[in-house]
């Protein structure tokens, strides 16, 4: 999705709706067992998950690899016809972006690699609407695609069990 007008996608803060949505995280995963707390580099990532950590005392660890999958290297009017293409096509890619192959082979090993190192603890890890959606596609290949992705409400929180 285009990012807010004047910020980079890479520096675009929470907007108020969106900083309400994080004191409603607080509320709905508070009483959970969390013993720490991920984020994505990106602004809106870290102000979702920092009220929640404030909460529970812990601190939010930034992880580049949970940061957003690009596009481009710049703007695109027809981003919409460029995000279904990398979806029929995971090897597809634009200058100065990642393929959609790319960006999962790193969220999933950024989630290995944070599940590896909580083994059955219960772990918050803030990113972005493309990457959350191609980690579960890694996962639900034949349930996830660009209709999913472009339905996933912001902020959205997903529950999965690492394998044991």
């Amino acid at each position: 999705m285009p990012g807010s007008p004047g910020h980079a996608e890479e520096e675009r803060p929470l907007s108020p709706a969106g900083r309400r949505q994080a004191q409603a995280l607080v509320e709905e995963l508070a009483a959970e067992p969390i013993t720490a707390v991920y984020s994505s580099p990106y602004p809106r990532a870290r102000q979702t998950v920092e009220p929640l950590a404030r909460r529970l005392g812990l601190a939010v660890e930034t992880v580049d690899e949970l940061k957003e999958r690009p596009l481009s290297d710049g703007p695109l009017p027809d981003w919409r016809a460029h995000v279904e293409r990398a979806w029929a096509d995971f090897a597809y890619q634009l200058p100065g972006g990642a393929s959609n192959g790319r960006a999962q082979r790193r969220i999933v090993a950024a989630l290995r690699e944070i599940g590896g190192r909580h083994p059955r603890e219960t772990v918050v890890a803030a990113s972005h609407g493309t990457v959350i959606a191609l980690a579960l596609h890694h996962l639900r290949p034949d349930e996830i695609d660009v209709e999913f992705w472009e339905q996933i409400p912001m902020p959205a929180v997903f529950r999965f069990e690492a394998p044991r």
